[in-house]
């Protein structure tokens, strides 16, 4: 059976659509302006895929409102545990934590005094060390983040979409979302992850 990830400029025609899984096989054989059988899809060049464009027309953008939920290699050096089980391929050479930026790697400054391995990982210590990370953060610019957010947890990037800053045992970050995640997608979104 053919089957993928994530297709760009396949549409519902909708800002938030629901997940849904077509096959290839569908996707290859739509004519005219008939969706697919499962999940009523439209293709790009399809009137009405268009309307997914930026533009509403078929030369536009597709998959600003989310296309695929992307790990980046982000994080920041807080010595969790997580960087290590999860990321060791990223964060360490060797047994050393990497705690400088390289050419690959995004190593963001963090707030040792609420993100620390003394803290306790619960929701309120865990959004405690994303906004004072985030804050820690307010002058690095070019990542996509500092450039359409205002802080570190909520609904505070561009199209409202999401925006939580890496910390405590979620220390990477990730970008993009599914476009069935409502504003916890799009090109504006970002959040922490623990892998």
């Amino acid at each position: 059976m053919d089957s993928v990830y994530g297709i760009t400029g396949i549409t519902q025609g909708l800002t938030d659509g629901a997940e849904t899984v077509v096959k290839i096989e569908e996707i290859n054989n739509l004519q005219g302006n008939t969706p697919t059988p499962t999940g009523s899809m439209y293709a790009w060049n399809q009137q009405g895929g268009i309307s997914a464009s930026s533009t509403g027309n078929m030369t536009g953008v597709y998959d600003l409102s989310g296309g695929e939920w992307e790990r980046t290699a982000s994080y920041i050096a807080n010595e969790h545990a997580n960087l290590s089980r999860f990321g060791k391929s990223v964060a360490y050479m060797g047994d050393s934590l990497q705690t400088a930026s390289t050419k690959y790697t995004m190593v963001y400054p963090f707030d040792s005094s609420v993100d620390n391995n003394t803290k306790t990982d619960n929701e309120e210590n865990v959004n405690a060390a994303s906004n004072a990370n985030y804050a820690k953060n307010i002058k690095i610019y070019g990542d996509g983040i500092r450039e359409v957010s205002s802080s570190g947890t909520g609904a505070s990037s561009w199209k409202n979409d999401s925006s939580i800053f890496a910390g405590l045992h979620h220390p990477f970050v990730v970008k993009g979302g599914y476009f069935w995640n409502s504003s916890n997608a799009g090109i504006f979104y970002f959040d922490r992850h623990q892998r």
